[in-house]
């Protein structure tokens, strides 16, 4: 099986706004952002944020950390269940992605070895 070049998170569960809003929280947990912000960073329409926000502040998701003028910021709330789960899920998945490239450089060492003896 070949790697993909998209996060694990994309590769898995598709460049929906919603997986990409998680993974911007999950791989960035010490940025707060305003909900700007966050549509900014994570490439979703502004819109997409605003309508997320409530769902993911319900799963705790992200949490509100403080209010800069009127404007609210958040970050990941990687101490919630909700949270947890999905940073273990995010370097499993990372770790499977690392495993898988180590067995294909092996697997190419390995041909090129083969290779070698042939030729020689």
């Amino acid at each position: 099986m070949e790697v993909s070049e998209e996060s694990p998170l994309r590769a898995i569960f598709g460049s929906h706004p919603q997986v990409k809003i998680v993974e911007t929280l999950v791989l960035h947990p010490d940025f707060d952002y305003s909900l700007i912000e966050l549509a900014e960073n994570a490439e979703v329409p502004k819109a997409m944020v605003f309508a997320l926000k409530d769902k993911f502040l319900h799963y705790q998701i992200m949490k509100p950390t403080m209010n800069v003028g009127r404007i609210q910021r958040y970050k990941f709330n990687e101490n919630s269940p909700v949270g947890k789960l999905l940073n273990s899920l995010s370097f499993k998945l990372a770790d499977i992605d690392i495993e898988l490239l180590l067995k294909g450089e092996e697997a190419i060492k390995e041909v090129k070895k083969q290779v070698e003896v042939v030729i020689t």
